[in-house]
């Protein structure tokens, strides 16, 4: 397997693309999260992938089946089919970093060229990392979850942060490459059309987030009422 490996940027915009679109479904799947922790409220993603403590993750989970019956079942659905629409979103996600790392490495001379070229291929780690975590989520889905022992939760939180830390340093170093090569005028006239696609994309995702995102205030006046 080569070390180097020269993409288009055609296939960088198609693979972003697509992982736009599962990102926009996984948002609205994610309009259905709700639990009972306390009171009738939201949740995210994050609120399980970075809980407070192992005690904080189960109260999150076994809170979605105290949720009344209907609810608790939409809940539940969005909750399990984001985790495996996830599986999808993966390689799409860590595929268009690898791609950009790799076309930016090309761009470089010397101790660039092998950095980002190793920022690429780590991202194997995360995409690893993420895979692990949708399948931890969902086995820990019960009505009366299993706390994890303090070891079990500090190996799932050193996870979030290769998962999160590592795409997002080499996507930072990506852009801030990207920019200084425009800056000083170092760019290929040819690539400037899959600049606007790229960009294209991010607006419609933007749009199409906006038009389909339901105010918090309705949502929660329907759950409300239903619960009654």
């Amino acid at each position: 397997m080569p070390f180097y490996v020269d993409i288009s940027w055609i296939y960088f915009c198609v693979v972003f693309g697509i992982a736009l679109i599962c990102s926009l479904i996984m948002s609205l799947l994610s309009t259905n999260f709700y639990t009972m922790h306390v009171v009738i409220r939201k949740f995210s993603m994050l609120d399980l992938e970075f809980p407070a403590s192992p005690q904080e993750l189960a109260t999150f989970i076994k809170g979605i089946f105290k949720l009344p019956v209907e609810i608790s079942k939409k809940s539940l659905w969005a909750l399990k089919t984001q985790l495996y629409f996830h599986f999808l979103f993966i390689p799409f996600a860590y595929g268009s970093i690898f791609i950009a790392c790799m076309k930016v490495s090309f761009k470089m001379t010397y101790f660039g060229h092998g950095l980002f070229a190793m920022l690429a291929w780590i991202q194997i780690i995360p995409l690893l990392c993420d895979v692990v975590e949708s399948i931890y989520l969902l086995k820990k889905i019960k009505p009366d979850p299993v706390i994890s022992n303090p070891a079990v939760h500090q190996a799932y939180v050193l996870l979030e942060i290769l998962k999160w830390g590592i795409p997002l340093t080499a996507a930072i170093c990506c852009f801030g490459a990207a920019f200084y090569f425009w800056l000083i005028g170092m760019y290929s006239f040819n690539s400037l059309h899959f600049l606007l696609i790229a960009t294209a994309e991010i607006i419609i995702f933007f749009i199409l987030k906006k038009l389909t995102k339901k105010s918090e205030k309705e949502m929660m006046e329907n759950i409300l009422v239903a619960a009654a």
